[in-house]
């Protein structure tokens, strides 16, 4: 039975994310002027991008399988279409769809399955409302839909956790281990979250 994925904000090819969310593949001196100089005049190497790429791609492709799907939440590649197009075809996943990302350019789309700015998939009787943004109201917000977003590498995850009934979360590599999450995985965060979403809704059904 075929699984289904989430990723976004892999970035591959863009040098700067991984000095300005300090991304475990730095070098030991690219670590350290991180933590002192993340937005200063240096460059990480050509070594360290594809260190970082080739670990990225092989997290998707350790845990997706070909015949899975995968969405991913925006913000691909910062390269030209030519290189983009390789590093899609070394996901070995064949449904990849994409949501596109304000890094992304409009030539990615050739090569995805599905293409979207946002939108509603269902799967297993959930619905998901999937936007590269994060968003704190959204189609069927009310009715108990989830949201999937990225963009922001993690830095939403303390109000979100402050918000117990939120049913919302990033999915960006920043926030997930740098790998992709499972359609469960998702399930099992939002788990406690839909509890606390349906006793806010109940109350206030009683309260009317």
């Amino acid at each position: 039975m075929s699984r289904l994925w989430f990723t976004a904000d892999l970035h591959l090819g863009h040098g700067n994310i991984i000095k300005y969310c300090h991304r475990p593949h730095l070098s030991k001196k690219e670590s350290l002027l991180a933590s002192t100089e993340p937005r200063g005049g240096w460059n990480v190497s050509r070594e360290t991008i594809v260190r970082h790429d080739d670990a990225l791609i092989a997290a998707i492709n350790e845990r997706v399988a070909e015949k899975d799907s995968l969405w991913i939440v925006g913000d691909f590649s910062l390269c030209p279409f030519e290189e983009t197009m390789h590093y899609r075809e070394r996901i070995r996943c064949r449904e990849v769809n994409f949501v596109r990302g304000n890094h992304d350019l409009p030539s990615y789309d050739a090569l995805f399955s599905r293409v979207i700015d946002q939108g509603m998939i269902k799967f297993q009787g959930c619905k998901i409302w999937l936007n590269h943004y994060p968003m704190r109201s959204w189609d069927k917000a009310f009715h108990g839909a989830w949201h999937l977003y990225g963009h922001v590498h993690g830095r939403l995850r303390a109000d979100d956790a402050a918000n117990p009934r939120l049913l919302a979360m990033d999915v960006g590599v920043d926030a997930c281990d740098y790998r992709p999450v499972s359609f469960e995985e998702v399930a099992e965060y939002m788990r406690p979250r839909e509890e606390a979403f349906w006793a806010w809704k109940a109350a206030l059904g009683e309260g009317a």
